[in-house]
C-alpha cells in the first residue's frame, strides 16, 4: 500500500502544481487587462438566461434580461426594470461570483480557494477550486474551465449546497470604455432600496 502511495504522490503533486500554475496565469492576465467585455449564458436547472458585462478598472456594467447593474468599485446600483426598483449596496471586493462582482470573477491569486486539476485535454483544463476555510465567507466549490493556450475562461460553475449555477462564456473581447454611469433621472418613479 505504501509503495502505491509513493507511486501516485508525484503525479498528484504535478497535478496540484499545474492547477496552481493555470490559476496564477489566468489571474495575472485578468489583472493586467485595462478593460474587457464578456457575453455569457447562465444555467441553473431548467433556467437559462444570457447577458453581458464590461469591466474597466474596479468598475463594471452588467446586463441580464431586463436588469442592469452599475458599479464603480465601491457602490453597486442594481436596476430591475420589471419590478421598477433600484437596489443600492456596497460592492463586495472579496466576491468571486461573476454575477455579483465580475471584476474579481477570474482572479484567484491570494484567494481563500485551493486549486486542484480535474482534467487537461484538447487545449482546455478544468480546475476545481475548493474553499480553504470551511464555513468561511467562500462557501462553495467553483469549477473553472480555461482554454490553456490563450488563458481565456470558457466556463465557471458554482456549487452551493448542491445547487449548481453554470456560466458559459460566449465571447471575450477588449473594452475601451467608458462604462455607462448610473443615472437616477432615467428611473424617476422606481422604488429606491438602499442597503448601504
Amino acid at each position: 500500500m505504501l509503495s502505491l502511495v509513493c507511486l501516485l504522490w508525484p503525479g498528484a503533486m504535478r497535478a496540484q502544481s499545474r492547477a496552481e500554475e493555470i490559476v496564477a496565469a489566468l489571474s495575472a492576465q485578468m489583472r493586467a487587462l485595462k478593460g474587457y467585455e464578456i457575453g455569457f449564458e447562465v444555467a441553473m436547472g431548467e433556467y437559462r438566461s444570457t447577458g453581458s458585462y464590461s469591466v474597466s478598472g474596479d468598475g463594471y456594467y452588467l446586463t441580464m434580461g431586463n436588469n442592469e447593474v452599475f458599479a464603480d468599485g465601491s457602490t453597486r446600483f442594481e436596476v430591475s426594470h420589471d419590478r421598477r426598483e433600484i437596489t443600492v449596496g456596497r460592492t463586495d471586493p472579496d466576491s468571486r461570483n461573476i454575477l455579483d462582482n465580475p471584476v474579481r470573477a477570474f482572479d484567484f491569486l491570494g484567494s481563500e480557494y485551493a486549486p486542484s486539476l480535474l482534467w487537461e485535454r484538447g487545449g482546455e483544463a478544468a480546475v476545481l477550486l475548493k474553499p480553504a476555510v470551511a464555513g468561511g465567507v467562500f462557501a462553495g466549490d467553483i469549477t473553472l474551465v480555461v482554454a490553456v493556450p490563450s488563458l481565456r475562461p470558457h466556463s465557471i460553475a458554482y456549487d452551493f449546497d448542491g445547487e449548481q449555477i453554470t456560466v458559459r462564456i460566449l465571447r471575450f473581447e477588449p473594452f475601451a470604455g467608458p462604462l455607462p454611469a448610473f443615472d437616477r433621472a432615467a428611473c424617476p418613479d422606481y422604488e429606491w432600496i438602499d442597503f448601504r
